[in-house]
């Protein structure tokens, strides 16, 4: 009987700490959201109280005659620069919840449409732009593709950039290594059942044990000071799990880099 009893509570405790994580991560999401929402409109309550106490001393001062050519100009000086961060500001906020809202990927997406597509085409089109675009000047990322001469997948063309886009801004933020001049990333595709095993990777500074398995969570981020919300890799996530219909892999050592990696294969319109 002892044994059975032991038994039957393996999975209730299984089940708690199932619970357990589900609310974690459900309070550290809404902690995420609260910060970065907070941030932008704290700055922009601060900048609406400096205005209208600067437009109360500006109708004091014409009430009274004392308003001159200086002051009305010292007063469009600064209304103007108000105006610019909260603008700013509000575009954040606005870049903030757009992204967010992409987290909740739905394989409805209007957005794409599945094609016949050349995946090795594509690849080297997105690398191409990628080194073309400036984004990494002075030059800090050099790509190698390990890939098949061609590869037609019936896909979501969108889709795959989109996770190419964010998996390559993440190594531009996070992976550089600073004892190395140039960070390598390598795009490789092999054979994996009915499909291509798509793998990212990189050489950077890798992801510390304790941060590896948050690393999808949405807002987990390191260099939130830097302006980072920590989305990126959570994008990823979902859009490889709902609109490829893959498992997503990852692995990394602290100083040995961090690689991720998926499954294409043909999709059939539903």
């Amino acid at each position: 009987m002892e044994q059975s009893s032991s038994n039957d509570t393996q999975p209730q405790a299984a089940s708690k700490q199932h619970e357990s994580e589900k609310m974690d991560a459900v309070g550290g999401l809404v902690a995420g959201v609260s910060h970065e929402i907070n941030t932008p409109l704290g700055v922009n309550i601060a900048n609406c109280s400096l205005l209208l106490e600067v437009l109360d001393d500006l109708g004091k001062d014409f009430k009274n005659g004392d308003l001159d050519a200086e002051a009305f100009e010292d007063f469009l000086i600064t209304a103007q620069d108000l105006c610019n961060s909260m603008l700013k500001n509000m575009r954040r906020a606005s870049q903030l919840i757009s992204n967010f809202k992409r987290v909740a990927v739905k394989d409805t997406d209007e957005s794409s449409q599945l094609e016949q597509v050349d995946v090795i085409e594509l690849i080297q089109g997105f690398v191409s732009s990628f080194e073309g675009t400036g984004v990494d000047e002075p030059r800090s990322v050099q790509v190698q593709l390990q890939l098949p001469p061609r590869l037609i997948v019936s896909t979501y063309p969108a889709v795959l950039l989109q996770i190419l886009t964010a998996l390559m801004s993440n190594v531009l933020i996070h992976a550089k290594d600073p004892a190395k001049d140039i960070c390598t990333v390598t795009i490789s595709l092999a054979p994996a059942g009915d499909g291509y095993q798509l793998t990212f990777s990189d050489d950077g500074v890798g992801v510390p044990e304790a941060d590896l398995k948050k690393v999808f969570e949405p807002f987990f981020t390191t260099k939130r000071g830097a302006g980072n919300p920590g989305l990126g890799l959570s994008i990823v996530y979902n859009t490889v799990k709902v609109m490829l219909r893959s498992d997503i892999h990852y692995e990394s050592k602290p100083g040995a880099g961090f690689s991720v990696s998926f499954k294409l294969h043909n999709l059939m319109a539903e």
